[in-house]
């Protein structure tokens, strides 16, 4: 690998691709940064141009949404393979490059190929945020935002069938990142209720922690967004301490906490799933066990 191109959209995960990239590839090989935290369509109209110009033949982006709108689009547009959602990347025994994505809700990682992969048609690869460890380093920069704001480039919103910028409202969370949280309280179906889920917010806050779910509590509307979702659908955690209540314990969860270094679960099942991945567990009703927490 020569040149590897990675997308900065104003995310810590651009920075966790870097230290990946030179990890698999040293020193000798290029690294080029392309900075464009805007929309849609003025991301892939800049990361196209940029990746005709400098031809790499890998493209890095972070599983974020904006990220995963772009990677396709750009595939599409170059005739190349997006493997998404990857976990790691590895170079086999063969000494090619392999993407390795789950699949089948998590219960295997499948490795994703791009055969031939060049600086006409370079693989891309989407990878969520977390998965990889924090970095510190440098590259070149290409800074789309600064070039915009000075009007050396046109953002494109112009363009029939682009979208237009009107406004940003950041989220608001009451308990801290869970990406960056040392203690990851986490509630799944088994917590039953809203109302639970507004109970796990508070002891996160409490203790100085941060509050994730599972899909299914996504799903059913008890509060949180696909923001708080921990899994290989969601966001990947690294806490010293996490902590699920009511968590069956499927596959694609777990991929999401593998590398937390303690792992403690509640749940009233004594043979759900989760067990097997938990350096602690109890067999507790999960509400009981979150009001003794919050001391009500």
């Amino acid at each position: 690998m020569k040149k590897v191109m990675i997308f900065d959209q104003g995310n810590p995960v651009c920075m966790q691709l870097l230290g990946k990239a030179k990890g698999l590839f040293g020193e000798d090989a290029e690294f080029i940064m392309v900075r464009v935290s805007r929309h849609h369509n003025v991301a892939l109209e800049a990361l196209e141009e940029a990746i005709r110009k400098e031809k790499p033949e890998m493209v890095l982006l972070g599983a974020t949404a904006l990220g995963e709108e772009v990677a396709p689009a750009l595939g599409i547009r170059l005739n190349t393979g997006v493997a998404a959602h990857c976990v790691d990347i590895v170079v086999n025994d063969d000494g090619k490059i392999a993407f390795m994505v789950p699949a089948f809700g998590g219960k295997v990682i499948g490795e994703i190929f791009v055969p031939e992969a060049d600086g006409e048609r370079p693989a891309i690869a989407t990878v969520k945020p977390g998965t990889f460890d924090d970095y510190e380093g440098e590259c070149r920069l290409i800074d789309v935002d600064e070039q915009i704001e000075k009007g050396l480039m046109s953002p494109g919103e112009k363009k029939q069938g682009a979208f237009r910028m009107v406004g940003i409202e950041p989220r608001k969370h009451s308990a801290g990142d869970i990406a960056k949280a040392q203690l990851v309280f986490c509630g799944g179906f088994g917590i039953g209720s809203a109302g639970n889920w507004q109970k796990i917010e508070k002891l996160a806050e409490k203790l100085g922690g941060a509050a994730g779910c599972t899909r299914p509590v996504v799903d059913m509307g008890w509060g949180p967004d696909e923001d708080s979702m921990i899994g290989t659908s969601g966001r990947t955690v690294k806490p010293k301490v996490y902590v699920g209540f009511g968590i069956s314990g499927a596959a694609h969860h777990i991929c999401g906490i593998k590398d937390a270094d303690i792992i403690i679960s509640i749940n009233n099942d004594k043979n759900a799933e989760v067990f097997a991945a938990s350096d602690y567990k109890g067999v507790f009703d999960a509400e009981a066990v979150i009001d003794a927490l919050l001391g009500e």
